[in-house]
């Protein structure tokens, strides 16, 4: 899709999305356009930031607070954008208040290098010691996004050959020796599993490696239930790569279906999710993963 056709979206729009005040004609195209647009990833992910500033500064309504907590507070990413701006308006403050205590002791403090250069030290050093942390927990994350591992099949038992006395020649000095049968090594499973929620957003998706024949995904639904489900898999250029038509629930609330991994390669996907009853056709949800 071009840029001419990327919808453009106000920051009012981004910050109702984050707080989850968008109805649900205007939550899908915005995720839509999320999924495809990188600009407006970017948007978001300082609007995240400027949120997680607004709620620590105490800037926001009670109503804003509550969605805030309920809403937006989802992610381990977005706590630790929350603990960060905490950290900081805790520190400034204190500066702050310092400021304002006398026109008489802001005069003399000018003069105080020592105790002013320690102040800046140690919060230059809180803010680096927060980055590095933040780091650390993005990349933990990020190694446990894969749901569950491959799974390992035990060769069948088998019996071993019963010992051989080898023949050599009269004259061979050689002696006997017995034969056994190597070990059989473990293989890896052909089987892949994942389980994907239509609330979880694109930022946040889960991603895999496909290292078997096929990918298990387990949809978790939302209500109301259908009679049946069908469902499209598309790349991030809108380009199908996989669809099924006539699923039902195996569980109370869970649609699963395989993919063969041949048709999947690295990249965004996005899995639409389409509720039918009869006649009648509804979107039921949308759903992303990514394939490293």
């Amino acid at each position: 899709m071009t840029a001419a056709n990327q919808q453009t979206f106000s920051d009012e729009t981004i910050r109702r999305f984050l707080l989850g005040g968008l109805t649900a004609t205007e939550q899908s195209g915005f995720e839509h356009s999320l999924f495809i647009d990188e600009a407006l990833e970017e948007r978001v992910r300082l609007a995240e930031l400027e949120l997680s500033d607004d709620y620590t500064a105490n800037r926001l309504s009670h109503a804003e607070r509550n969605l805030f907590r309920q809403r937006f507070l989802l992610t381990m990413d977005r706590e630790t954008k929350l603990h960060v701006s905490k950290a900081l308006h805790d520190n400034f403050a204190d500066r702050t208040s310092i400021a304002r205590s006398g026109a008489w002791q802001n005069f003399t403090g000018l003069f105080d290098i020592r105790r002013h250069a320690w102040k800046y030290a140690f919060a230059t050093l809180t803010f680096i010691l927060l980055l590095l942390a933040t780091a650390l927990l993005v990349r933990k994350e990020r190694s446990h996004l894969v749901d569950l591992p491959p799974r390992r099949v035990l060769p069948k038992p088998s019996a071993s050959a019963n010992p051989q006395r080898a023949n050599h020649p009269p004259n061979n000095g050689a002696p006997t020796h017995n034969e056994s049968s190597p070990t059989l090594p473990l293989h890896e499973g052909l089987t892949t599993s994942i389980v994907l929620d239509s609330a979880t957003p694109l930022e946040s998706a889960p991603t895999i490696s496909t290292s078997g024949d096929m990918l298990t995904v387990q949809l978790v639904l939302d209500e109301p239930f259908a009679e049946s489900y069908a469902v499209n898999v598309t790349t991030a250029a809108g380009e199908s790569v996989f669809a099924a038509d006539a699923l039902t629930r195996s569980e109370e609330r869970t649609l699963g279906f395989d993919v063969p991994t041949s048709s999947i390669k690295p990249g965004n996907f996005q899995i639409a999710l389409i509720g039918v009853d009869g006649e009648v056709r509804r979107a039921a949800g949308t759903y992303y993963l990514r394939v490293r």
